[in-house]
């Protein structure tokens, strides 16, 4: 089932998170299971990669998914239930589910240096930019 980009103007991440987030509130998708392969996911909604990349993170700020390296992403235990939805939360009703893994944090954490660089980098050049400008 690849995303109708003519009638829907929605971003292709968007419009494929929703489709996921529909299986995993209605149950299709089950608290433990994991999701098809990103390469299945390209292929199941026409789209990129990166797109599915996209896709995924955002499920995960949701919390609605977690990812495990080099296994995949799986629903969380807590996915079906709206936070503060009047359940006590017991040690059997817990979610314990793991967070992300130290690797993946530390990509993470990586990837927003090198783009914290690149910000500085630009701003020290538009910086001098300015500065020549001034001069002038």
């Amino acid at each position: 089932m690849t995303l109708d980009f003519e009638a829907d103007d929605r971003p292709p991440y968007l419009q494929a998170a929703e489709l996921l987030r529909e299986e995993i509130t209605s149950g299709r998708l089950k608290p433990g299971d994991k999701l098809p392969s990103s390469r299945t996911l390209q292929e199941r909604y026409g789209i990129a990669s990166s797109t599915v990349q996209n896709t995924l993170r955002l499920l995960k700020s949701e919390g609605l998914i977690y990812s495990v390296q080099g296994r995949g992403s799986f629903v969380r235990n807590s996915a079906t239930a709206a936070p503060g939805e009047g359940r006590e939360e017991t040690a059997e009703t817990a979610d314990l589910t793991p967070g992300p893994s130290a690797e993946s944090l530390a990509e993470e954490v990586a990837e927003l240096k090198t783009a914290i660089k690149r910000i500085e980098e630009t701003l020290s050049r538009l910086a001098a930019h300015v500065q020549e400008q001034r001069e002038r």
